[in-house]
């Protein structure tokens, strides 16, 4: 089991956001994942999921570092709405396979609140965010979301100890609250309901407003993105270099040549490119920091020596070089609708 321990440390290392995304995060498929990991996720979920319908309407699991995995699901048994909780008896990852236990509690809510639940659910597993990389650390707790869909598909979103004031945080704080109730601990289901529909109200009123951030790619992991806050010789920087004729987003796309063979196939993924912004604006040495594959990485080299010349940064007034690091996002339907 330290190989798990391990593996699962390995996985979710990266450094953590200033400002965390706020919104749920892609889950890769557990039966892509190999080995002793792969048998963790498939082995842990298949007790939290113990005696739950199989298409989860409103399904939440908790994944902490040091503490028994748990999960709570919204149900309609016998026509009556119901939520239903598993608490596993002691942490899987530490336990002699075969001795983990599940306790199963449940209690009956209204239907209102069937239906909010529901509802939230629903719209946070779709707008799960465009994400490369991970927010994810070595310690906390990892959330899983899910839900069904019109068409009966299966979505499904994490999120890793989300910021405080987040909308995330709130979403989190509405399933622990959830989880309590399932438990018959100290909170009441009208408490949970305005909770409940305040965050619903909060969720709705942000996808009237931005109907489309989450669909905008971000890369999230060990690599700072964008300008340096120091000079090559390690001097603070009082304005960083910056890309004038227009953002370097606008300018990756109006440059981008889709490598023709991945976009046939739908291929999907990005590079980061690094490079030195000199004292006359000048892009040197570019080269790739990480690419998802190796077409990316040759399309994004020539983007970024294609570049016009930069504003450099300034120190003490006077321009300095410095270093940047572009993110170049590759997705096929972006890239043909332009």
């Amino acid at each position: 089991m330290k190989k798990i321990v391990f593996c699962l440390l390995l996985l979710t290392f990266s450094f953590r956001l200033a400002a965390q995304i706020d919104y749920l995060e892609p889950v890769k498929p557990f039966p892509t994942y190999t080995g002793e990991l792969g048998e963790y996720y498939r082995s842990v979920f298949s007790l939290l999921n113990t005696g739950f319908q199989k298409q989860p309407y409103a399904r939440f699991a908790a994944i902490p570092s040091f503490s028994p995995e748990y999960a709570m699901s919204v149900e309609k048994r016998n026509g009556r709405y119901t939520l239903v909780s598993n608490t596993l008896s002691r942490t899987y990852w530490q336990a002699e396979k075969g001795t983990v236990t599940v306790d199963t509690k449940s209690v009956v809510i209204s239907a209102s609140l069937y239906q909010s639940l529901g509802a939230i659910f629903r719209l946070v597993t779709e707008q799960v965010q465009d994400l490369d990389g991970s927010t994810a650390g070595l310690d906390g707790i990892v959330y899983f979301f899910s839900s069904t869909d019109a068409k009966g598909k299966e979505q499904m979103g994490r999120k890793w100890s989300p910021e405080k004031g987040t909308l995330m945080e709130r979403l989190v704080l509405v399933c622990q609250s959830a989880y309590m109730l399932s438990r018959g601990e100290n909170i009441s289901e009208q408490t949970l309901a305005v909770e409940a529909a305040a965050l619903l109200k909060a969720l709705q009123q942000r996808t009237k407003e931005e109907p489309d951030a989450y669909k905008r790619p971000m890369y999230i992991g060990i690599y700072p993105v964008g300008p340096r806050s120091k000079t090559l010789s390690g001097r603070q920087v009082e304005e960083p270099a910056h890309f004038s004729a227009m953002t370097p987003e606008e300018y990756i796309a109006s440059e981008m040549v889709y490598p023709s063979g991945l976009l046939e196939k739908n291929v999907s993924g990005y590079a980061l490119c690094e490079f030195t912004i000199d004292k006359e604006g000048v892009i040197l040495r570019p080269h790739i920091l990480r690419s998802t594959h190796p077409e990316f990485a040759e399309e994004a080299l020539r983007i970024v020596k294609g570049m016009p010349k930069w504003s450099p940064a300034l120190v003490g007034g006077k321009p300095a070089d410095s270093n940047y690091t572009l993110y170049v996002p590759f997705r096929p339907q972006l890239y043909r609708n332009k």
